[in-house]
């Protein structure tokens, strides 16, 4: 392998292979390169929904430390190096080649015994080499699915883990209850680990908070850190337990209880109340309620299930203009249900299709009986400035649409 192009087309061609929940590949991998991930120091981050603001509100309180803040986390939205960053930096070509080819050969040496390793084990073995070379001051890893058997979970000795949130999706592997779920996502708790959860269903609480004394486990709970919040269009400000009002980088009531988690962790940390202020301020996330456009107003959210399509909801009604909505709901999610959730801000919303191999079909679409349209109808038959658009479903979709967003006109004339 020479190029990124390489590095992806190899990465791609493990997808072939699926889901295989377990550590043992993974185990047997790091063995195979000689790395002990534990000799950095680390956060873990598990849940349904929040994960990825969280990391983003962590990183930028890390970085206003001074220190130097690896995170590994998933989906991108802008490009692929964005799953591995350093200081918010994406990992450059030739480390990216540079760590592919040394997992390739790990992976090679190993396969007749322990099996295929799939696409995400390659990809988090991809993290942990660069990590080991570069080594950073601290590393934040988000886990890709479930918890207790996701390929990030041979971390032994995290300084945090952090549950954000317990929501039904992917039932299929996860299980079917939200106590199932949760067991999965409770998973990455090691003996002894300070554990920050966030804003939990009243079921979950007794749980977890069994599961962490189980394991002597330190268990905080970061919504009691939150002394007031307010929204408007321009913003959303939030005032947490010593940190004075502060507006954040990302916008939303779901974000003031996302920050609540860095906050807490930042806090145990040891971190300074101007880091943790600065990161609030600091943090960005594509694709999370992402303001691509003002004018005309145009909002990229990748609310990919019902607990998701909640919160993109309550910061909706917070909009003055009219809504209307382009989503794209994968095959494997509740789309009734979160239709369903839609029509409480908005009756003007349109579904597509992209090119994913889980993305519904436009046969599909027009047997369920969707108002369907392509993407460049959407934009091109609805270009009004009286209405805000919003973009919303799978977080690869949300890819596909701002990579095409980024390219039109509007946003190269400064309107943004």
């Amino acid at each position: 392998m020479r190029t990124r192009e390489d590095v992806l087309e190899w990465l791609s061609a493990l997808l072939a292979f699926g889901i295989k929940p377990g550590l043992s590949r993974m185990e047997a991998l790091l063995t195979e390169l000689g790395i002990d991930p534990d000799t950095i120091s680390t956060v873990h981050v598990a849940g349904t929904n929040g994960k990825g603001s969280t990391v983003a509100f962590l990183r930028e309180m890390g970085v206003a430390q001074g220190l130097r803040i690896g995170t590994f986390t998933s989906p991108y939205i802008i490009q692929f190096e964005e799953r591995i960053m350093l200081n918010g930096v994406p990992i450059s070509e030739a480390d990216l080649v540079e760590a592919a080819v040394a997992v390739q050969k790990a992976i090679a040496n190993i396969d007749s015994t322990v099996g295929t390793v799939t696409e995400f084990e390659a990809l988090t073995a991809l993290a942990f080499y660069h990590f080991s070379h570069v080594r950073p001051d601290f590393v934040i890893y988000e886990v890709g699915l479930g918890g207790l058997y996701d390929s990030t979970n041979v971390l032994k000795q995290p300084k945090a883990a952090i549950i954000t949130s317990i929501g039904h999706d992917h039932q299929a592997i996860l299980g079917d209850t939200l106590q199932e779920i949760a067991l999965q996502k409770f998973g990455i708790i090691k003996q002894g680990t300070m554990v920050i959860a966030g804003k939990l269903q009243e079921e979950l609480t007794v749980p977890l908070m069994a599961y962490c004394g189980d394991r002597q486990a330190n268990l905080a709970w970061s919504q009691e850190v939150i002394r007031d919040y307010r929204l408007s269009e321009a913003g959303t400000w939030a005032t947490y337990e010593g940190v004075p009002e502060t507006r954040l980088g990302l916008e939303g009531i779901h974000q003031v209880h996302n920050a609540a988690n860095a906050v807490v962790c930042a806090k145990q940390l040891g971190w300074s109340k101007t880091a943790i202020r600065r990161g609030l301020r600091n943090a960005t996330h594509p694709g999370r309620f992402e303001i691509i456009s003002r004018k005309p107003r145009i909002i990229l959210d990748g609310a990919h299930n019902p607990e998701g399509v909640t919160a993109l909801v309550e910061r909706l009604k917070e909009e003055t203009k009219p809504v209307i909505v382009l989503c794209s709901i994968l095959r494997d999610k509740d789309r009734e249900a979160m239709l369903n959730q839609l029509r409480e801000v908005t009756q003007d919303i349109y579904e597509t299709t992209f090119d994913f191999p889980r993305a519904r079909t436009l046969e599909e679409l027009n047997a369920n009986g969707a108002n369907v349209t392509d993407i460049e109808s959407f934009f091109s038959e609805n270009d009004t400035v009286d209405k805000t658009r919003i973009v919303t479903g799978s977080l690869y979709f949300i890819s596909t649409v701002r990579t095409l967003l980024t390219a039109q006109s509007f946003t190269k004339k400064g309107k943004r």
